[in-house]
């Protein structure tokens, strides 16, 4: 996506996912993780420029194209392949096993996600290695 590198996108979620705050344990288990949807929030609401420039809602829509969330998605899984360890962000899967639901609260308090079935990915900053002593 041409348009990625012409918004810098990288530098935003970048920005967004430092500002995110550490859990309590942050000092044991380094940078917490976000869902694709929380992530899309939080771009949307420090960034709204990005998804008027990219002209989609904040979700996907039956009748419309991919929306930012699944935009991000998918950009962010091929620069985390393509990129590796080089790229800042990286990425794990929640297991649907035995989850029956899951409920994520957007702007306005909507659900984003509902009852979900399927691998939720997690998007998170990668660590900085730690210096052996």
């Amino acid at each position: 996506m041409a348009l990625w590198d012409t918004l810098a996108m990288d530098d935003k979620l970048v920005k967004v996912l430092k500002e995110i705050p550490p859990g309590p344990d942050a000092g044991d288990f380094g940078p917490a993780y976000v869902t694709i949807h929380q992530l899309a929030v939080e771009l949307d609401q420090r960034f709204p420029e990005v998804r008027r420039q990219l002209d989609v809602p904040l979700g996907g829509g039956a009748s419309r194209h991919n929306g930012l969330v699944e935009l991000l998605g998918k950009e962010l899984v091929d620069k985390i392949k393509r990129y590796g360890d080089v790229y800042p962000i990286e990425a794990a899967q929640l297991s649907s096993v035995r989850f029956r639901e899951l409920r994520l609260r957007g702007p306005g308090g909507r659900d984003l996600v509902g009852a979900s079935r399927t691998d939720l990915p997690l998007i998170r900053l990668r660590p900085k290695d730690k210096p052996e002593d």
